[in-house]
């Protein structure tokens, strides 16, 4: 059953339940990690020890007081962890995926390189995409460790190691939910990813292409009712003084994290645009094309990041972005910014931030 122990775990479950579980149920109406994960950790302690450690860890951030706990509830998950990625049927459901999830956000928290790790064993992520399309809270954690795949990635350089063809058989290719559309745009930026950094293949124009018309695509299927309520290219001193932002400002309280990716999958496709990366004086002309274009599409996701504060996910996804970013941003004033914002996240969600805000200073005042 589940190990509560005191009344301790039992303000660690309800602080889960009440402010962390929101952070992955971002793109999944039904809110399985709210809702059905403490129900399952009841019979799945692995589960349970994952919440417990995600719980207080993060408590002991927000707190600023060192709690021991977190550290042996991470320890109590990975001793049941171990032996089950042993059992040579493989022993993948659910509920582990669930388990992983949460790890990985502790280990995050930790600064922990996860990718290294256990849980980021290829042995384990093998597995994970064959959830995507079999519902429930599978499903709902095989997207979650999609993004969190994509993170690695941006932050190490890495490719992405996940499958992503099964997630085209996800329902979310046929629903026409706001969480839908923003799974099918995280996806198709996660392809860009993977064609960019892959160390298998060349870039590809035609993929490159292909990859350019699925984007254009998604934004021209929106439905109206998921657009956002106000756009501004936040251009002039009078709406920079409004806002107290250099950066553009797009609000919505839906689809802020799928149009975040879209303006992501924008920057990465330029990025890697071939014609860039052709021999020859026309790629130095591609890429001053395609660094400008690169630099407005990464401002309007940091300013999405910045001005929905209360979507958690997408300041998650604009920290991991600046690791490999960065430096494109030249502006002292969009720098003195998003080392505010970096500060002003890891206050209010404990999300450590600092070794980012060192890279990041180191880069831009090298000189």
């Amino acid at each position: 059953g589940f190990p509560l122990k005191n009344r301790r775990e039992a303000q660690c479950l309800i602080h889960y339940i009440q402010e962390l579980a929101s952070w992955v149920d971002i793109c999944d109406p039904s809110q399985n990690f709210r809702l059905e994960v403490p129900k399952q950790a009841t019979q799945f302690p692995l589960l349970a020890y994952s919440i417990l450690a995600f719980s207080s860890r993060h408590l002991e951030l927000m707190i600023g007081k060192a709690d021991q706990s977190c550290e042996d509830y991470h320890s109590m998950a990975l001793r049941l962890l171990i032996p089950i990625l042993d059992d040579p049927v493989g022993a993948l459901n659910e509920n582990l995926l669930a388990a992983v999830v949460l790890l990985r956000l502790y280990e995050e928290m930790s600064e922990v390189d996860a990718s290294i790790h256990l849980i980021g064993s290829s042995r384990l992520l093998n597995g994970v995409s064959n959830f995507a399309a079999q519902g429930g809270l599978g499903e709902a954690a095989s997207w979650i460790v999609l993004r969190q795949d994509l993170h690695v990635s941006l932050v190490k350089s890495e490719p992405m190691r996940l499958n992503l063809e099964s997630y085209n058989y996800s329902e979310s290719y046929n629903d026409v939910t706001d969480a839908a559309f923003a799974n099918r745009i995280i996806h198709l930026c996660c392809k860009v990813v993977a064609y960019g950094t892959s160390r298998d293949t060349a870039l590809d124009r035609d993929t490159w292409t292909q990859l350019r018309e699925g984007i254009t695509a998604w934004h021209e299927s929106i439905p109206w009712q998921f657009r956002p309520y106000y756009a501004d290219d936040n251009n002039s001193d009078s709406q920079q003084a409004k806002t107290n932002s250099v950066f553009p400002s797009q609000l919505n309280d839906i689809l802020v994290l799928g149009f975040q990716h879209y303006y992501l999958a924008k920057a990465f496709l330029d990025i890697f645009d071939p014609r860039a990366w052709n021999p020859g004086f026309e790629a130095v002309e591609h890429r001053q094309t395609a660094d400008k274009s690169i630099l407005a599409n990464l401002r309007m996701a940091t300013g999405i990041a910045i001005q929905n504060a209360s979507v958690v996910g997408a300041q998650f996804t604009i920290h991991h972005t600046l690791h490999a970013c960065g430096t494109y941003f030249k502006s002292a004033a969009e720098q003195q910014e998003i080392l505010g914002f970096l500060n002003h996240m890891s206050k209010t969600t404990g999300w450590p931030t600092k070794r980012l805000r060192d890279k990041l200073i180191k880069v831009w005042y090298k000189s």
